[in-house]
């Protein structure tokens, strides 16, 4: 009896592992391209204002935040049109 479940539970444990080990790796991959993307993002905005705008932008952080929150958010935009 109980050797005839094995291959059931085997399967079960598989599944469960596989299950397990490709959530993690899909949330590596999400979290990955995300940070690539506000990378690129702050790269976009600096290059856009210049360097000297952006020491002066240094002193207000979340107007130069909100330049490249607005950057991701044209970029999302532009990818769901």
């Amino acid at each position: 009896m109980v050797l005839e479940t094995l291959p059931l539970v085997a399967a079960v444990a598989i599944a469960i592992f596989m299950l397990v080990f490709w959530v993690r790796v899909v949330r590596e991959v999400i979290w990955t391209a995300v940070g690539i993307a506000v990378l690129l993002a702050v790269l976009y905005v600096v290059f856009r204002i210049g360097p000297q705008q952006v020491l002066q932008e240094l002193r207000d952080p979340f107007a130069l935040l909100d330049q490249v929150w607005q950057v991701i958010l044209s970029w999302f935009r532009a990818l769901l049109s």
